[in-house]
Protein backbone atom coordinates (compact mmCIF):
# COMPACT_ATOMS: atom_id res chain seq x y z
CA UNK A 1 0.00 0.00 0.00
CA UNK A 2 2.67 2.21 -0.76
CA UNK A 3 3.62 3.68 2.38
CA UNK A 4 0.52 3.83 4.33
CA UNK A 5 0.06 2.51 7.82
CA UNK A 6 -2.27 1.25 9.96
CA UNK A 7 -3.29 2.99 12.86
CA UNK A 8 -4.65 0.97 15.83
CA UNK A 9 -7.00 2.99 18.01
CA UNK A 10 -7.99 1.69 21.79
CA UNK A 11 -11.21 0.41 22.27
CA UNK A 12 -12.02 3.54 24.71
CA UNK A 13 -11.79 6.87 23.22
CA UNK A 14 -12.97 8.75 25.90
CA UNK A 15 -11.43 12.19 27.27
CA UNK A 16 -9.56 12.37 30.38
CA UNK A 17 -11.45 13.77 33.30
CA UNK A 18 -9.97 16.88 34.23
CA UNK A 19 -9.96 16.96 37.98
CA UNK A 20 -11.04 19.93 40.56
CA UNK A 21 -9.70 21.10 43.77
CA UNK A 22 -12.04 20.27 46.94
CA UNK A 23 -12.78 23.85 48.66
CA UNK A 24 -12.71 24.20 52.08
CA UNK A 25 -15.96 24.68 54.02
CA UNK A 26 -16.16 27.93 56.57
CA UNK A 27 -18.59 27.72 59.49
CA UNK A 28 -21.08 29.51 59.48
CA UNK A 29 -22.33 31.11 62.51
CA UNK A 30 -25.80 31.33 61.24
CA UNK A 31 -27.28 29.90 57.98
CA UNK A 32 -29.60 32.72 55.98
CA UNK A 33 -32.75 32.14 54.61
CA UNK A 34 -32.53 29.88 51.41
CA UNK A 35 -32.50 32.08 48.53
CA UNK A 36 -35.46 31.19 46.15
CA UNK A 37 -34.16 30.43 42.66
CA UNK A 38 -33.70 32.95 40.25
CA UNK A 39 -36.58 33.69 37.48
CA UNK A 40 -35.87 34.48 34.23
CA UNK A 41 -35.60 37.60 32.63
CA UNK A 42 -38.95 37.82 30.46
CA UNK A 43 -38.22 37.55 26.58
CA UNK A 44 -38.12 40.94 24.96
CA UNK A 45 -38.50 40.08 21.16
CA UNK A 46 -40.40 42.30 18.46
CA UNK A 47 -41.45 39.18 16.72
CA UNK A 48 -43.17 39.59 13.82
CA UNK A 49 -46.99 39.46 13.05
CA UNK A 50 -48.22 37.24 10.83
CA UNK A 51 -50.03 37.78 7.73
CA UNK A 52 -52.92 36.03 6.36
CA UNK A 53 -52.21 33.66 3.21
CA UNK A 54 -53.74 36.01 -0.09
CA UNK A 55 -56.28 33.64 -2.66
CA UNK A 56 -56.32 34.51 -6.74
CA UNK A 57 -57.67 32.87 -9.53
CA UNK A 58 -55.32 32.57 -12.50
CA UNK A 59 -54.88 30.31 -16.13
CA UNK A 60 -51.82 27.72 -15.81
CA UNK A 61 -49.26 28.89 -17.74
CA UNK A 62 -47.62 25.78 -17.95
CA UNK A 63 -49.12 21.99 -17.24
CA UNK A 64 -46.33 21.64 -14.87
CA UNK A 65 -48.12 22.26 -11.57
CA UNK A 66 -50.80 19.81 -9.41
CA UNK A 67 -53.13 20.40 -7.49
CA UNK A 68 -52.44 20.67 -3.47
CA UNK A 69 -55.63 18.42 -3.04
CA UNK A 70 -56.34 15.81 -5.22
CA UNK A 71 -52.80 15.75 -6.82
CA UNK A 72 -54.05 16.09 -10.22
CA UNK A 73 -52.12 17.77 -12.85
CA UNK A 74 -53.12 21.03 -13.47
CA UNK A 75 -53.16 21.28 -17.77
CA UNK A 76 -51.65 24.52 -19.69
CA UNK A 77 -54.20 27.21 -19.74
CA UNK A 78 -56.95 25.57 -17.36
CA UNK A 79 -58.30 27.76 -14.53
CA UNK A 80 -56.26 27.24 -10.94
CA UNK A 81 -56.61 28.65 -7.60
CA UNK A 82 -53.45 30.29 -6.67
CA UNK A 83 -52.63 30.50 -2.50
CA UNK A 84 -50.04 33.02 -1.44
CA UNK A 85 -48.99 31.88 2.05
CA UNK A 86 -47.23 33.72 4.67
CA UNK A 87 -43.94 31.87 5.81
CA UNK A 88 -41.80 34.63 7.70
CA UNK A 89 -41.52 38.37 6.62
CA UNK A 90 -40.86 38.91 3.16
CA UNK A 91 -41.09 35.09 2.33
CA UNK A 92 -44.08 33.53 0.50
CA UNK A 93 -44.99 29.98 -1.00
CA UNK A 94 -47.23 29.53 -3.54
CA UNK A 95 -49.72 26.79 -3.39
CA UNK A 96 -51.84 25.64 -5.89
CA UNK A 97 -55.45 24.84 -6.27
CA UNK A 98 -57.49 23.12 -9.44
CA UNK A 99 -61.21 24.57 -9.55
CA UNK A 100 -62.82 21.65 -9.83
CA UNK A 101 -65.73 21.25 -7.26
CA UNK A 102 -64.35 18.88 -5.05
CA UNK A 103 -61.31 20.55 -4.49
CA UNK A 104 -63.05 24.14 -3.54
CA UNK A 105 -64.30 22.50 0.17
CA UNK A 106 -65.55 24.03 2.77
CA UNK A 107 -62.56 25.10 4.91
CA UNK A 108 -61.00 26.50 1.69
CA UNK A 109 -63.76 28.96 0.82
CA UNK A 110 -64.16 29.56 4.39
CA UNK A 111 -60.39 30.46 4.89
CA UNK A 112 -60.93 32.57 1.56
CA UNK A 113 -64.29 34.09 2.79
CA UNK A 114 -62.59 35.46 5.83
CA UNK A 115 -59.83 37.24 4.00
CA UNK A 116 -62.15 38.92 1.05
CA UNK A 117 -65.55 38.77 3.18
CA UNK A 118 -67.24 38.38 -0.02
CA UNK A 119 -65.69 35.75 -2.88
CA UNK A 120 -66.59 38.36 -5.69
CA UNK A 121 -64.03 40.09 -4.47
CA UNK A 122 -61.33 37.42 -4.79
CA UNK A 123 -58.92 38.77 -7.90
CA UNK A 124 -59.12 37.89 -11.33
CA UNK A 125 -56.41 37.10 -13.55
CA UNK A 126 -56.69 39.20 -16.58
CA UNK A 127 -57.27 36.74 -19.10
CA UNK A 128 -60.39 35.34 -16.73
CA UNK A 129 -62.03 38.67 -16.65
CA UNK A 130 -65.64 38.26 -16.97
CA UNK A 131 -65.64 34.67 -18.08
CA UNK A 132 -67.85 32.05 -17.28
CA UNK A 133 -65.55 29.74 -15.77
CA UNK A 134 -64.54 32.29 -13.36
CA UNK A 135 -68.47 33.13 -12.42
CA UNK A 136 -68.48 29.39 -11.58
CA UNK A 137 -65.48 29.18 -9.10
CA UNK A 138 -66.37 32.03 -7.63
CA UNK A 139 -69.80 30.55 -6.96
CA UNK A 140 -68.67 27.66 -5.98
CA UNK A 141 -66.56 29.22 -3.17
CA UNK A 142 -69.83 31.26 -2.08
CA UNK A 143 -72.13 27.81 -1.79
CA UNK A 144 -69.17 26.06 -0.20
CA UNK A 145 -68.56 28.32 2.33
CA UNK A 146 -72.74 28.51 3.00
CA UNK A 147 -72.57 25.06 3.93
CA UNK A 148 -69.79 25.52 6.43
CA UNK A 149 -71.97 27.92 8.35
Amino acid sequence: MYGSQLILLPDDCSLPVKRQRKRKKTPVPHAPAPRPPPQPAPIKCKGFKQKQSTYRLSVAPSGRARCRRCRAVIGKGETRLEISAFVRPGRYTLLLRCTAPSCIDAPLSAAILSVYKHAERVPVDAALEGSAEAHRVVHAITYAGLDAQ
